[in-house]
């Protein structure tokens, strides 16, 4: 798992413990039978969302610069136009070189699909959505030369499952 990848679980398992710890102690509060004293629970109340909306938005700042939408290919890159249609993906051209950023421009000739580039061991490298009527566009560079799978991620249809293709990275 990579850092990233890690600081991410880490935050939303620590969101998902106090979310039990507040369940637990809002089951607590509604066992006793003592009189409420809503001016208590109001202030209570106004805590508990600050720390919700505070934890959002430290999962916001945490990860939204590792987003790579919307990234700029530096000059000397390659172009990758990419199609996707049911159920198969036209990708020109489909050989790269290794270490050298690749701009794939995404679109969709129906409905909606992801795309997503694994690794020879299955690993998912990349993805994005790919949505009829607009251009996608994700950089990505491969490092090491092999052949890598593109999948569509998105359920596009009945042969959803066979929606393949490839890239070959060369040296």
């Amino acid at each position: 798992m990579s850092g990233t990848a890690t600081v991410i679980a880490v935050g939303y398992a620590g969101l998902a413990a106090l979310s039990l710890v507040l369940a637990v102690a809002v089951w607590r509060s509604t066992r006793s039978r003592r009189a409420v004293d809503a001016a208590r629970l109001a202030k209570r109340e106004n805590a508990s969302l600050a720390a919700v909306v505070a934890i959002l938005v430290a999962l916001l700042l945490g990860t939204i610069f590792l987003v790579p939408y919307g990234e700029s290919a530096p000059a000397g890159s390659q172009r990758v136009s990419v199609t996707g249609f049911q159920f198969a993906w036209l990708i020109e051209p489909q050989v790269v070189k290794a270490n050298v950023p690749v701009e794939f421009e995404l679109t969709s000739s129906d409905v909606s699909h992801a795309f997503a580039v694994y690794d020879e061991d299955g690993v998912l490298l990349t993805q994005v959505q790919v949505v009829p009527g607009r251009t996608q566009k994700l950089v990505y560079t491969f490092e090491e030369p092999g052949t890598y799978d593109v999948l569509c991620l998105e359920f596009c249809g009945f042969a959803h499952d066979v929606m393949r293709g490839t890239i070959e990275v060369r040296a």
